[in-house]
């Protein structure tokens, strides 16, 4: 069996040249490691510090003004601050590490919910299979369809969570619409308040700015319609337009320090137009259409499954609690999850950590050529400024891990290269019995090399005993314990 690393990060040796054979992408991997560190984000305020330390310089040079203050008052403030924003950044990394962990449990769900349905679960509808080869042949092709659909569902699971955390809502994406558009709509309200419903203390949610899909069932006839990101309807036998798994918002130049501030004729015309498409989009989600909490909706057709199970006797009940178990931890972690996204730092309290640290960096200036800095207070107080407002950014920044950013969690790695991988993996093949692979020539680990465990078993159950006494350097084993001396311990 071959296993091929999916990520360099597995791959015992390494090459730590990672420029040597590529030097034609050193600048795009300087521009986006330069991206993923908090000067990307904190560059416009910097700017500002080094004008702004600039003029205090010149007004202290050219003019005669004194204007210093005693080091005692940025002392005293630059131990608090500091303090406050250790806490800070530990706490914010706290919620990161958590989410990482909760995303830990969702992937070993998946594998045992892979394993228990695939292996444990008989490929049979009935406790007792029917007497006739047709009607039992079509019964097993029906029973690995409907394992093999449960096992992907898992891999739903996973994939919703990623776009629900998102705030991307729907199923209309290019990685989930398939697995989940033949289950029907529960309507489930979503356990992740909009930024319109938030109040002031909530801090930042993730912005949705996909439309819900709208696969709706009539009461008549439970017709799937579905609807396109325009509104249109389309008949059953069409595919809608599909949303890509990955939509990182686009960077805009315009939206930059300091070009943000000069909005021009078809910039406001822009803004109006995204404002109108955001108002469209709201309407269609409130209009109908799948439930805001597509995750908790697959887990009841998962658990929806097991109930059929036990109804039909076809599992023991050791099975079923382990299966119960494992639904029971994804939605267990995807309520943990929807509590780290709905509980950051308060706003009060993050409020005052980003005045404090402004206060400090203003008056940073003054003390600096106060102590004789001169020009050096410049580049002094820009670099100081980066620290500072760095600690602060980045705390901000990794507090939701959930989303785009370059420090955030690599969602769409763990569901397309662990947890697609590994369940289309484990559905690839049945799984046979022992008797198929224990009882083989190439088994030969059993203390005698070359000889099978299929050869073994022939010598009887002495040889066995010799040979498995054989791995630890003892000789006599076959007799078991008897004849020795007890211990006196």
């Amino acid at each position: 069996m071959s296993h091929t690393p999916l990520d360099d990060h597995f791959i015992s040796n390494p090459d730590l040249d990672l420029l040597g054979h590529r030097p034609h992408k050193s600048a795009m991997l300087l521009w986006q490691a330069l991206s993923a560190t908090a000067l990307y984000n904190t560059w416009p305020s910097l700017v500002f510090m080094g004008g702004w330390s600039a003029m205090i310089v010149l007004l202290n040079k050219r003019t005669e003004a004194d204007m210093t203050v005693p080091s005692t008052l940025l002392t005293a403030l630059g131990v608090l601050l500091g303090l406050t924003l250790s806490y800070r950044t530990s706490s914010a990394y706290g919620q990161y590490a958590e989410g990482r962990k909760l995303w830990t449990q969702i992937i070993q769900a998946n594998r045992t919910w892979a394993r228990l349905v695939w292996i444990h679960c008989p490929d049979a509808l009935r406790a007792v299979p029917p007497e006739e080869h047709g009607v039992r042949a079509a019964e097993e092709t029906r029973a690995v369809i409907e394992k093999a659909t449960v096992v992907r569902m898992g891999l739903a699971f996973a994939v919703a969570v990623k776009h629900y955390l998102r705030g991307e809502e729907g199923i209309l994406y290019e990685d989930l619409y398939d697995l989940v558009k033949f289950i029907p709509s529960l309507h489930l309200p979503s356990g992740i308040p909009s930024s319109e419903n938030a109040n002031i203390a909530s801090g930042r949610f993730p912005s949705k700015h996909h439309q819900s899909s709208s696969v709706t069932i009539t009461s008549e006839n439970e017709l799937k319609v579905f609807r396109s990101p325009s509104g249109s309807t389309l008949p059953p036998s069409d595919r809608p337009i599909l949303h890509p798994a990955r939509a990182p918002p686009k960077f805009r130049f315009s939206e930059t320090f300091p070009f943000k501030f000069l909005v021009t004729k078809r910039q406001r015309y822009k803004a109006a137009g995204r404002a109108v498409m955001r108002e469209r989009m709201k309407k269609a989600r409130s209009s109908g259409g799948v439930g805001s909490n597509v995750p908790l909706e697959i887990t009841m057709f998962m658990s929806s499954w097991i109930s059929s199970l036990q109804k039909r006797k076809t599992i023991d009940v050791p099975t079923t609690n382990s299966l119960l178990a494992t639904l029971s931890i994804m939605s267990e972690s995807l309520s943990n999850l929807e509590r780290i996204l709905t509980t950051p730092i308060p706003w009060s309290y993050n409020a005052h950590i980003w005045e404090v640290t402004w206060i400090y960096c203003l008056v940073l200036p003054f003390q600096l050529y106060g102590a004789g800095f001169g020009w050096v207070t410049i580049p002094a107080v820009v670099i100081t400024s980066y620290i500072v407002l760095g600690f602060a950014e980045i705390g901000s920044e990794i507090e939701n891990p959930f989303g785009y950013d370059k420090n955030d969690l690599n969602l769409d790695f763990f569901t397309n290269n662990i947890i697609k991988e590994e369940l289309a993996a484990i559905t690839a093949r049945p799984f046979t019995g022992p008797e198929e692979w224990i009882f083989v020539k190439g088994n030969d680990t059993l203390g005698r090399i070359g000889v099978g465990a299929d050869e073994l078993a022939e010598k009887g159950l002495q040889e066995v005993r010799r040979s498995l006494a054989s791995l630890s350097g003892e000789k006599g084993q076959g007799e078991g314990l008897r004849g020795r001396a007890r211990s006196p311990v």
